[in-house]
């Protein structure tokens, strides 16, 4: 499994994440390793359950991911996430 399935099924395994979107492209979970300095940098575009705060949602699967992606490289991951949809 590559870090890209690893990091989506880390994100959708959130509770409030209803499921994984790709509103902006096409994939939902995208990965940037950098060398200089060495870290890795993970987008992910979700869309929020009902009866979930999307704010908290939101933190929750930017530190779930960023922990993950540091499982297999030498510097820091970080992430952003983009809620393309809440239900109401």
């Amino acid at each position: 499994m590559g870090p890209v399935r690893e990091l989506a099924n880390v994100a959708a395994g959130v509770p409030g994440v209803a499921r994984l979107t790709a509103a902006l492209g096409s994939r939902p979970v995208k990965v940037k390793d950098h060398d200089d300095p060495p870290g890795r940098h993970i987008e992910v575009q979700l869309a929020v359950a009902r009866g979930h705060h999307p704010l908290e949602v939101a933190r929750a699967v930017r530190a779930a991911v960023a922990d993950a992606a540091t499982t297999d490289t030498s510097g820091p991951g970080t992430a952003a996430v983009l809620i393309t949809e809440a239900a109401a």
